[in-house]
């Protein structure tokens, strides 16, 4: 039974869980300036004060103006009566008083009241919420945001599929603009070119890659003091029907016939002269990676992800720098795009095939799963891929050998820094020398060789493609890729399928070579056929110490010799990377056995989790070893173990969770060891809120080291 009362009628509702969904002030007519609300809830045997807590949370956010929340509870045989301040529900400041009654007794005891001497918490302690408390609808104070004025509501003519992923876009697309602090100044401007396509091709509004995402992209990339003339102008080519056709189709592919329509606003805009429609791709072009939004069968869009709309926005803002005559192709590139571009590979560019033709629509694909990964030919039909192909065919290659490049590297991916740039430009100099090589008539083998060189630059930023003055060849190169071929794999997925931005706090990896490291797990044992099926570990987990005994961390002796076991000791790098797609959440999921897998749990826990990565309130690390070996030995394959998956709170740069491989699932001591040292390096910690040597109590007895290991909390 649960009670809400307050000075307006009382409000009756038979469950917890039925007031969830029920708005208190149209149920009973509660008083919308309501300013203090009590709470009574029967609080069973075993549930937890914690819960009980919750409960009264939750039911306050539906109250926008309640200012204290009382909790009475009753537990049987036991008395406590705690007071705790929560977290900002709906923007509103609540408080709790916790009392319970004596199960004899009956008689109510008082809410405990600030500045008593039972009162557990300071009342001016106030910190940001974790994630976790934002997922269970605590907030933080609305005191630190920024408020601006109410505009005028307008009516949009648009489908609420369109607005929901308007909304999904939009902060992908200010993160991306940093200099826009004010979302309204994005909105006002879409608006406008919203009310002007409704004026003069109101069709445009019925699709998304054509009209509503293009609309928004340009007005988040070129602010309205750069358009050179007015949308309410005329612009619409033909005949553009006035009536708008009835039709539900949307999707990928649906609309590319009105291309002349997207095409003549955009150059009426931004356009004194001609500039080449390679670069306008960057208005329209998905990859595909950013989710799938369906309304019903017939009705989806996909959405690109935030790595994909950064790349088409360095390709818009060219297009309008070079449509608006503000200054020299060359200059401009090397500003917008990549410094080491040369004058002929601008050329290429600009001039290339079909350069002054519109782009068509990249031919995404609907996702069929959440694990869909979209064709390469979607990579190729992007302006990266188009800027790729100019720089291989200026430096000497085919266009087949520019295709193969940019469709199974990185480089068809993302654009690197200054110096990466400079390394990727030497690789592709490197593979138009050696094209015709017996090694590269292989189908993918040219991919496998950049992509090993490029991986090589990212671990060691001296390494060189030349070796005692003379290039390396190509066998050699390949060899070393064939034995890389895990960690090449491993790259592959951080850019398939859905993708994630990379954390706001700019919290970096960590990467440490020449290491003694165990490879293997002591508790990976069982019958031969069970490894076969890769099923290691899981008929002889009963003897395991592991959390599921208990929150106390376990030590393991049998962990500790075979950590100190020369037999199992090779040279290794480790790294900690952060996790950039689905893909690779997957695989690690896999790969440790844990519950980040869409198949465990019908995926529950993976969806909690990937919701604060894409809310960018988490982001998820995974901590490997890899084998080292000499260039010299290629008989020897590299080897890649996952011994930590890693969640870090991002804007708290808190650790939250350690984990390690089932069935022992408590970090080993020397991964625990490298943990620290990435910590230290990045500014994290283990122990603010809820963090790994934490938990959910808020602390630990005695004066243990906040990095002890014997603290380690796995949620």
């Amino acid at each position: 039974m649960l009670r809400l009362q307050q000075a307006a009628p009382v409000v009756h509702f038979p469950s917890f869980w039925a007031s969830r969904s029920q708005n208190p002030a149209q149920a009973g007519g509660a008083s919308s300036c309501a300013t203090h609300c009590r709470i009574e809830i029967d609080k069973q045997p075993g549930t937890s004060q914690h819960g009980v807590v919750s409960a009264a949370c939750r039911i306050g956010t539906s109250y926008r103006s309640i200012i204290c929340v009382t909790i009475f509870a009753t537990k049987a045989g036991r008395a406590y009566r705690r007071r705790r301040r929560l977290r900002n529900c709906a923007g509103v400041r609540f408080e709790c008083a916790v009392t319970a009654l004596q199960a004899t007794g009956g008689a109510e005891a008082s809410p405990v009241k600030a500045g008593s001497e039972e009162e557990e918490e300071d009342d001016g302690r106030w910190r940001q919420a974790t994630p976790r408390e934002k997922q269970f609808g605590y907030y933080n104070s609305p005191g630190g945001r920024s408020s601006s004025s109410r505009g005028e509501t307008v009516s949009l003519p648009l489908s609420q599929l369109h607005i929901v992923a308007v909304q999904k876009q939009l902060a992908l697309l200010m993160e991306i603009e940093s200099e826009v602090t004010d979302a309204s100044e994005i909105v006002t401007a879409w608006v406008q070119l919203i009310q002007a396509c409704q004026q003069q091709a109101p069709i445009l509004l019925k699709y998304w890659n054509v009209g509503v995402s293009p609309l928004l992209r340009l007005a988040a990339f070129i602010p309205r003091s750069q358009w050179i003339r007015s949308p309410a102008d005329a612009w619409a080519v033909g005949s553009a029907e006035k009536e708008v056709p009835d039709t539900t189709k949307e999707g990928p592919m649906e609309g590319a016939e009105l291309m002349p329509q997207l095409e003549a606003l955009i150059k009426h805009l931004l356009c004194e002269y001609d500039t080449s429609g390679v670069l306008a791709s960057g208005f329209i072009w998905n990859d595909g990676g950013g989710g799938v939004l369906r309304e019903s069968k017939g009705r989806e869009v996909v959405l690109c992800s935030g790595a994909g709309l950064q790349m088409c926005a360095r390709f818009i803002k060219l297009y309008a720098a070079l449509g608006g005559g503000k200054g020299k192709p060359v200059a401009i590139a090397k500003e917008v795009l990549n410094p080491v571009l040369t004058k002929k590979m601008v050329s290429n560019l600009l001039h290339g095939s079909n350069s002054t033709s519109f782009p068509r629509l990249a031919p995404v694909e609907l996702p069929d799963s959440i694990r869909h990964v979209q064709p390469a030919a979607v990579t190729l039909a992007g302006p990266l891929a188009a800027l790729r192909k100019a720089q291989v065919m200026t430096l000497g290659g085919s266009e087949e050998l520019a295709l193969a490049i940019a469709g199974t590297t990185r480089l068809g991916k993302d654009m690197g820094s200054e110096s990466e740039e400079e390394f990727a430009s030497t690789a592709m100099a490197w593979a138009c020398q050696f094209a015709d090589a017996p090694e590269f008539q292989k189908e993918g083998a040219v991919g496998n060789a950049v992509e090993w060189l490029l991986s090589q630059h990212s671990l060691d930023p001296s390494f060189s493609l030349y070796v005692a003055g003379n290039p390396r060849a190509p066998k050699k190169v390949l060899d070393m890729a064939e034995r890389a071929a895990a960690s090449l794999e491993l790259h592959r997925l951080q850019t398939s399928g859905q993708r994630f931005q990379r954390n706001p706090a700019g919290i970096k990896g960590f990467v440490k070579t020449g290491v003694m490291a165990s490879f293997g797990s002591p508790f990976d044992v069982g019958p031969k056929w069970v490894k076969m099926l890769g099923l290691e570990g899981t008929l002889s987990t009963q003897d395991v110490p592991n959390s599921w005994h208990g929150d106390d961390y376990v030590p393991s002796e049998t962990e500790l010799k075979f950590i100190a076991d020369p037999s199992v000791q090779r040279k290794a790098t480790v790294r900690v990377d952060e996790i950039m797609s689905f893909e690779y959440l997957q695989h690690v999921g896999q790969q440790m056995r844990n519950c980040l897998r869409v198949e465990r749990r019908g995926g529950q826990s993976l969806m909690k989790y990937l919701s604060r990565v894409r809310a960018r309130d988490s982001s998820f690390w995974v901590m490997t070893i890899t084998s080292e070996a000499d260039e010299e030995d290629t008989d020897s394959r590299e080897v890649v173990q996952e011994l930590l998956m890693i969640e870090v709170y991002n804007d708290l740069k808190i650790i939250h969770q350690a984990e390690g491989p089932h069935p022992r699932r408590w970090p080993r001591p020397d991964a625990w060891r490298w943990l620290q040292e990435w910590a230290e390096q990045q500014g994290l910690r283990p122990d603010g809120p809820e963090g790994v040597t934490v938990g959910p109590y808020e602390g630990y007895e005695g004066r243990r080291d906040r990095w002890d290991i014997s603290r380690c909390f796995l949620w």
